[in-house]
Formats: structure tokens, sequence, C-alpha cells
């Protein structure tokens, strides 16, 4: 496996005090677990962040079940987050599942930003 196989997350804080994470790279059989593990750790801290998925090429369906599943928990955990797919490959999957309807996306960063930063104010 090369290095561009490799999904990467790269954390990002903001002066909003939500975290962005940005991913790059493929989400399937190969990177999901790490994928999965590194969207976990990302909810243990309990703040608001965004899931910038615009780096990514590629998305299986083992990393939408990532998402459904940590779409759960950030309820269960009131835990305030957005997903960021607004011109990545998987936006059209996004559509075609019925998962926009159900998770909190955005087009771009800042719109998801300006969100969250809105609903943590209130």
């Amino acid at each position: 496996m090369s290095d561009n196989d490799v999904v990467q997350i790269e954390l990002e804080r903001h002066e909003s005090a939500v975290t962005v994470a940005h991913v790059t790279g493929d989400i399937d059989l190969a990177s999901a677990d790490v994928f999965r593990e590194r969207l976990a750790d990302t909810l243990t801290s309990g703040d608001a962040f965004v899931l910038d998925l615009d780096g990514v090429t590629f998305m299986g369906s083992l990393g939408f079940s990532a998402l459904v599943e940590a779409h759960h928990e950030t309820e269960r955990r009131n835990i305030r987050w957005g997903i960021v797919a607004g011109s990545s490959p998987i936006s059209r999957p996004l559509k075609i599942t019925g998962l926009e309807q159900v998770l909190p996306i955005y087009p771009s960063v800042p719109d998801a930003l300006a969100a969250l930063a809105i609903s943590t104010a209130e």
C-alpha cells in the first residue's frame, strides 16, 4: 500500500473552538478502520467539529457506515458537528443514498463553521 492509498486526517483548531478534521485520500476496505478510529478519537473530545471530506478521492460503503455511526454517537453525546462534502466525489453518493437528508452536510468549511458557531453561541 502506498502513502497515496492511506487516508490522512489533519486536525485544525479554529478560534471559534471548533475543530476541523481535514480528510484526504481514499476511504476503502484498506483504510476504513483508520478512518473510523480517527473519527472516534475526534468524538472523544466532546467538542464541536467539522469533518472536511473535500479531499477524499473515494469513499466505499465502510466509510459511509462510519459517518452514520458518528452521527448516532454525536446525537447520543449531544456533540455539534458538520460534514463538508461540497465538491468531493462523495457528494453524489450522499444524495443517492439519502444520507444528505440525515447527516449535517455543508458545501464548505466556512459554511459549516458559521453554522456551528451560531449553534454553540445559543
